[in-house]
């Protein structure tokens, strides 16, 4: 009787092993109770660098102007009284070149005293010059004027003379808003070459008193 009960233990023990062996074999193998598998992360290729966009410089207002909406017309004068009286004026033209630069050319006629050399006479001639604003009031000036004066000589009493004055200096500036007169400058400037202004007997026949030139121009 008790091997029958071992033998009806072992035989229930044993199908129950095959049973949970077949059970796992079956989930295991089906599909619905397979596990899912975590997604494959796929790797992003990095973005390459991308060459940084130049900004589009503006354009100034000055490139599309037209030749006539970039010319300027005045003149300046200037005032000398004592030993030396000088009266000048002088019309002038200039053109704009960039938005900071101007230049231009002018006649410049003059009348000339001197107590001291007995001169009473007019003088006449012309320059070129380039205007460069450093800020919006200030300007930074160039010059050359050429000028035919009287200088006495030892051949004629008379006699007329062309002298040179590179000058250099700068200028104070108020706008207009005018169209072809931009602004009002006060103009400083100083003459280079004053000392070498000379007649046949070394006297000084520059037309300015000084080597220091002062107008007033509107352009």
């Amino acid at each position: 009787m008790k091997r029958k009960i071992l033998l009806s233990c072992l035989f229930i023990i044993t199908l129950s092993i095959k049973s949970t062996v077949f059970a796992q074999t079956d989930e295991y193998y089906r599909p619905d109770t397979v596990k899912k598998e975590r997604p494959v992360r796929k790797e992003i290729p990095p973005i390459e660098d991308k060459a940084p966009v130049e900004k589009k410089k503006v354009e100034s207002e000055l490139k599309n102007l037209a030749f006539k909406e970039r010319i300027r017309l005045g003149g300046s004068f200037g005032l000398s009284f004592g030993t030396f009286t000088n009266v000048n004026v002088s019309p002038m033209a200039g053109y704009q070149i960039t938005d900071k630069l101007v230049g231009g050319v002018g006649a410049t006629l003059m009348w000339f005293k001197s107590k001291n050399y007995g001169v009473n006479s007019v003088y006449y001639g012309g320059r070129g010059f380039l205007m460069y604003q450093v800020v919006p009031v200030i300007n930074i000036i160039a010059e050359y004027e050429a000028m035919n004066v009287e200088a006495d000589s030892f051949i004629k009493y008379d006699a007329r003379k062309w002298i040179g004055s590179p000058m250099i200096g700068a200028s104070y500036s108020q706008p207009t808003g005018g169209r072809l007169i931009r602004a009002i400058h006060f103009t400083a400037l100083y003459n280079l070459n004053y000392d070498n202004q000379l007649d046949d007997y070394g006297n000084n026949i520059s037309p300015y008193g000084s080597p220091f030139v002062f107008r007033v121009t509107f352009l």
